[in-house]
């Protein structure tokens, strides 16, 4: 009797959870509204092809029973695939490259800023990949544990939007079997979608006819500090909002211009050939005075010593970049004006503590239609011609603007940042910017880092277990990129060990030594542009640029192809492959590991270049 109560049991709990589990075509809606209440419905998925399934969610489904669109804050969308429990075999991927295992008992990461709109799991000998195409600035990605059950999903943030939302749902998730369930896979996946829809194109194609932007993916990034910022800690005064010229101190002088032609002179003669040379804080009170953003600044030699080290440049074969930002403008600026600031929903000023003091955040639709050609018309007369910095802008989340006059949703934000971009494109050969945040990908042409772990961009989470580069998969041989803070200036002899990471296992180590070591294979292992930066004031450190120069030449290449498959090989050592056939393997261990008959050192790599 009490074997077929078991069964009966057993059977009951099986048609039970038969029945509460949605199908691979279906996902789970969990609508939350103004009162504090929730609604669960299953939604049928359209198939797409053999490995696709779309889930379309008109606006006018939004919401339900007495609540329309207006009364939704968010809508989550859950998939039976997108759960496990603690101990399955498998992990999660946030688009940033975090990516944690199933070890947890509770926990919750709930990350808004989204560098591409996707996100993956892995279970056993199954993946997928969630590729979000509407409302793509409008929703946070979740992974969340609640007694060891692990939920991973991307919320819509309805509320939000503060207006009608402009778009449906749409979401593709494409599945991956057997030695394709990988990261790798959803990577690729990605990159396939964008450019196959056009948004973007690989280097190999936009560099024919444009010998700037060739030369860029043929050097090393060095952006040379000129002069300090004029923030308040650097200043040691509070400012506030407003302040007036007479109220301006001195700039805490690094470089000028006299100086940066010595360094040029340097260079060359040490053997650097070629390098994008970006000359942070050169404009007028280090961009303090923007919108204008492109005057010299006269206490390090003004617009004529401009142009001297433009010239200069030029003859020795280095491309010059100017560092500009069009995220802040200052009531101080002659070109201030009120009206092109973007709004909040409650009609206050957007605005934060920022380069140049305190700074408001004017919309980008101002920015594109007033405040470029007359800024880079004069840059240009400068002499400034290759690719430009602009700071800020593909780090950040594309923010709205609710001014009756130049009223923008985040989408619209994206397409005039894009605008900017292809105003670069015609002015300089292209643009550059401080992170990975794709709403520019169909112009931008290098990241700064693409990630800022443990700092921020990236942060610290106990549900973490390391970093991927999923990023690099989609977009290596389309956008150049050095994966982290940490990986810039990575040889410097005046980098501390104890600073950004990451390490392999993100923890900081006490030798300065081994921490130059790890960070030099972080960056060959997620195929990294050379990148230099806050080490640059002292000369001191340009036999280092010089050594590691010399290195990456030998890799160079690889920033035209695309990157196919990373995986862990063995404890602590990585393989890269790429779309050539090119091999790298990072061993970030004690000991050597031999591949392909050869062995890699410890706390080394070895590149197996393609065989023709």
């Amino acid at each position: 009797m009490k074997n077929i109560l078991k069964k009966l049991a057993i059977a009951s709990f099986a048609f039970v959870a038969m029945n509460v589990h949605a199908a691979i075509d279906e996902v789970r809606l969990v609508k939350t509204f103004l009162d504090n209440s929730k609604h669960e419905t299953v939604y049928k998925l359209k198939k797409v092809n053999e490995n696709t399934y779309r889930l379309h969610l008109p606006l006018k489904e939004f919401g339900y029973g007495k609540w329309s669109y207006r009364g939704v804050v968010s809508i989550d969308v859950k998939r039976d695939e997108a759960t496990a429990m603690k101990g399955e075999d498998g992990y999660w991927i946030l688009p940033d490259g975090r990516m944690g295992k199933f070890k947890h008992d509770n926990g919750k990461l709930q990350e808004r800023r989204n560098p591409m709109s996707m996100y993956g799991v892995k279970k056993g000998d199954n993946a997928f990949v969630g590729i979000v195409h509407t409302l793509k600035w409008e929703y946070s990605s979740v992974v969340e544990v609640v007694n060891g059950k692990y939920e991973i999903y991307p919320r819509f943030h309805i509320q939000d939007i503060h207006t009608k939302p402009y778009e449906d749902i749409i979401i593709d998730f494409t599945h991956f079997k057997g030695k394709d369930a990988n990261y790798s896979s959803m990577g690729k996946a990605y990159r396939k979608y964008q450019l196959n829809r056009g948004e973007v194109k690989p280097l190999k194609e936009r560099i024919v006819g444009n010998p700037r932007l060739k030369y860029t993916t043929e050097s090393i990034f060095m952006k040379f500090m000129m002069a300090s910022f004029m923030r308040e800690g650097e200043t040691g005064q509070n400012r506030g909002w407003h302040w007036k010229p007479e109220d301006d101190i001195q700039i805490q002088k690094y470089r000028d211009f006299d100086n940066m032609m010595g360094v040029l002179k340097k260079m060359k003669s040490m053997g650097i050939e070629k390098a994008d040379i970006i000359l942070t804080n050169w404009n007028w009170r280090s961009n303090g005075r923007n919108p204008i953003c492109s005057v010299a600044e006269p206490e390090l030699g003004g617009n004529q010593k401009c142009k001297e080290l433009n010239a200069l440049a030029k003859k020795l074969g280095f491309q010059v970049m100017p560092h500009i930002l069009h995220t802040e403008n200052y009531t101080i600026s002659p070109a201030f004006d009120k009206n092109d600031i973007a709004l909040d929903h409650e009609g206050q000023y957007k605005g934060y503590m920022g380069m140049g003091g305190k700074g408001f955040n004017p919309c980008f639709e101002q920015v594109f239609k007033k405040h470029i050609l007359e800024n880079y018309d004069r840059m240009k007369k400068l002499g400034f011609d290759a690719p430009i910095h602009i700071d800020v802008t593909s780090a950040i989340v594309p923010y709205d603007c609710h001014n009756v006059d130049h009223f923008c949703t985040r989408k619209d934000c994206a397409y005039y940042m894009n605008r900017v971009g292809m105003l670069c494109d015609a002015f300089f050969g292209g643009w550059t910017s401080e992170s990975s945040v794709d709403s520019t990908a169909n112009t931008l042409d290098y990241v700064l880092y693409v990630s800022a772990y443990p700092s921020y961009l990236g942060s610290v989470h106990p549900l973490l277990e390391r970093h991927v580069p999923i990023w690099q998969l989609a977009y290596h041989g389309i956008i150049l990129s050095n994966p982290f803070a940490s990986t810039i200036d990575y040889n410097c002899r005046t980098r501390p060990a104890k600073g950004w990471g990451p390490t392999n296992s993100f923890l900081v180590e006490d030798s300065v030594e081994k921490t130059r070591a790890m960070r030099r294979l972080k960056c060959a292992e997620f195929g990294g542009r050379l990148s230099y930066y806050w080490n640059l004031t002292n000369d001191a450190n340009l036999p280092d640029v010089k050594q590691a120069y010399d290195e990456y030449q030998q890799r160079k290449y690889l920033q035209l192809e695309f990157m196919e498959y990373h995986d862990e090989i063995a404890p602590d050592v990585f393989i890269t492959k790429y779309s050539d056939g090119s091999e790298m393997v990072s061993n970030y261990t004690d000991k050597p590991y031999k591949y392909k008959g050869k062995d890699v050192k410890p706390l080394d790599y070895v590149l197996y270049k393609a065989t023709k």
